[in-house]
């Protein structure tokens, strides 16, 4: 290439060479032409430089000569052998421009740069890769199904990180937790998994400090769904979230949860806040205070000789008598109080039944539970029933379980929260208000009992492996047989599906039935599908009560 290119260089000069020479012979033609027709002088110099033409050659060929080496300067890639290298090169010595000043301009910045991307590449070494070690949402499924019946499963592969496993994970649960083809313990296990892998946790912290209100109301929704007790503070946090929709779901998703510790803030964002519709906040506290009474079960139990079998009292300790409270009558103040009680000022007598609360004598319980029954004031009421709880008095336990079943949505989360806060066995309490209380009083209890849903929760109670829990539902059903409220026990016998709680209301009706259950007994026989050793015990529960004498 380069030789080519020489060969190119030399044939021009050449070109120029002989145009110059061409000129030199012309000019000398017609100066040696002009000098034969004057005579020859001495002085060679001005006879052709002076009166010759010497000086219009020598500045034709400096006008020939500028053009030339201008003509070349202004045209350096006009060798077509150069023409594409020149650019290349060119462009290579932009770009070392291009990367060396940023360098002598900022050297510090550079410095910078270089650490970063170390860095970076460090980071992205050490840190594992886990777009291989994905599961996948079927294997996800099915370990999530083994854990939830409780069977051996890999840790590995619930315990993934990789963000679409953990997604995967978390829906697989919270589907367990609604499927219908889960029992309670499947459902329990699948609650404690989402604590134990951190979503309940996650979610408690998108709640509060979600970007949008859709991902806080979602988050709501989700820990609704779970139904986790490590969720309530968040939830009740998430009452006064600037946005209505958030503060909604929270208040939903707290009745789902079922806590009575979540009545008191319930009430409070009710007067807080006029935008949170009255049927939501009214279905919220009922579940907290009425249908969710789940909190019972975690009162401890203390119970000598719980069951000698399932559906039968023999066996069972005589039930131990109760602290005998003094009766009061000695106490002035209280007296005073008893005075006050009778004000026509509802503010007066609601800081009166604070008062009585202090007093732990049976005059004190008495004025209460007329108070928190008959009085005018729904705000009186919710304070006698607060009292009464203080209390915490057996005696106590069959005003505050009526009042849970009150018209007035401030006298049942008043109940609840005392109730929650009462410390005895509540079996021995349902056996004790059987067997003391006047029937006025048994039939309100039972009522209440019915209209709360406490009958109904006990109904499933009275086949669990518990004793304790099936010994308190044995309690219950026995005090509303002997009440006259049949229809949670015939309930039982006809709907539920366990056979064990079938025989157990058949006993039930037998050592409490009256001749006025007899034409329920008979539809109960004739169901279709009723189980043959049910049925038959049915069939000996009306003969008996068929040759029972009646009583005049």
């Amino acid at each position: 290439m380069k030789a080519l290119h020489n060969l190119a260089w030399d044939r021009r000069a050449l070109r120029i060479l002989n145009l110059a020479l061409c000129g030199v012979a012309f000019c000398t033609t017609v100066a040696a032409q002009a000098a034969e027709e004057r005579p020859v002088e001495d002085d060679w110099f001005t006879a052709y430089f002076v009166e010759g033409y010497g000086f219009l050659v020598l500045f034709v060929v400096g006008i020939v000569g500028l053009l030339v080496f201008r003509k070349l300067r202004s045209k350096p890639t006009a060798d077509p052998f150069m023409a594409k290298a020149r650019p290349r090169v060119k462009a290579t010595q932009q770009s070392e421009q291009v990367d060396l000043e940023p360098r002598k301009a900022a050297p510090v910045a550079a410095a910078k740069e270089f650490e970063t991307k170390v860095r970076a590449t460090v980071s992205r070494e050490s840190t594992p890769d886990h777009s291989e070690s994905a599961f996948g949402a079927y294997r996800i499924d099915q370990e999530v199904g083994k854990l939830v019946l409780g069977k051996a499963h890999r840790m590995d592969v619930l315990a993934s990180r990789v963000p679409e496993d953990r997604r995967a994970i978390e829906a697989s649960l919270i589907k367990s937790l609604g499927s219908s083809d889960r029992d309670s313990r499947d459902r329990e296990r699948a609650r404690r998994a989402l604590e134990d892998y951190g979503f309940v946790a996650r979610q408690s912290a998108l709640l509060l400090e979600g970007r949008d209100a859709w991902e806080r109301s979602s988050a709501a929704r989700v820990l609704g769904q779970i139904g986790s007790t490590s969720s309530l503070p968040a939830l009740i946090e998430a009452l006064h979230d600037g946005d209505s929709i958030v503060r909604n779901q929270a208040v939903t998703s707290l009745g789902q949860l079922k806590q009575p510790a979540a009545i008191g803030a319930l009430l409070d964002v009710g007067r807080r806040y006029s935008d949170i519709p009255p049927s939501v906040l009214s279905e919220s506290l009922s579940a907290c205070s009425v249908e969710g009474l789940n909190f019972l079960d975690s009162t401890p139990f203390d119970l000598n000789n719980p069951m000698a079998g399932e559906g039968e009292t023999e066996g069972l300790e005589p039930m131990p008598s109760w602290e005998q409270l003094p009766s009061g009558d000695e106490d002035d103040a209280l007296l005073g109080l008893f005075t006050r009680l009778e004000s026509s000022d509802a503010a007066e007598r609601t800081q009166v039944a604070r008062e009585l609360g202090m007093h732990r004598a049976e005059r004190s319980v008495a004025a209460l539970c007329a108070t928190a029954s008959h009085d005018a004031d729904a705000g009186v009421r919710s304070a006698a029933v607060t009292a009464l709880g203080v209390i915490d008095h057996e005696s106590v336990f069959a005003p505050v379980l009526i009042a849970l079943a009150d018209d007035t949505r401030e006298v049942r989360a008043a109940a609840a929260r005392a109730l929650s806060g009462l410390r005895f066995d509540r079996a021995q309490a349902y056996t004790r208000v059987e067997k003391t209380a006047d029937p006025e009083l048994l039939h309100n209890f039972a009522q209440a009992c019915v209209k709360t849903g406490i009958a109904a929760q006990a109904a499933d109670r009275l086949a669990s492996e518990d004793r304790r829990q099936a010994h308190e539902a044995y309690s219950l059903f026995s005090l509303l047989t002997k009440a006259g409220e049949l229809q949670p026990v015939f309930d039982v016998i006809e709907k539920h599906a366990d056979s064990r709680a079938k025989q157990a209301a058949v006993q039930m009706l037998s050592a409490f039935a009256n001749a006025d259950a007899v034409p329920k007994l008979r539809d109960a026989v004739g169901m279709p599908g009723m189980p043959e050793d049910v049925r038959t015990s049915l069939l000996e529960v009306l003969y008996k009560l068929d040759n029972t004498p009646a009583v005049v």
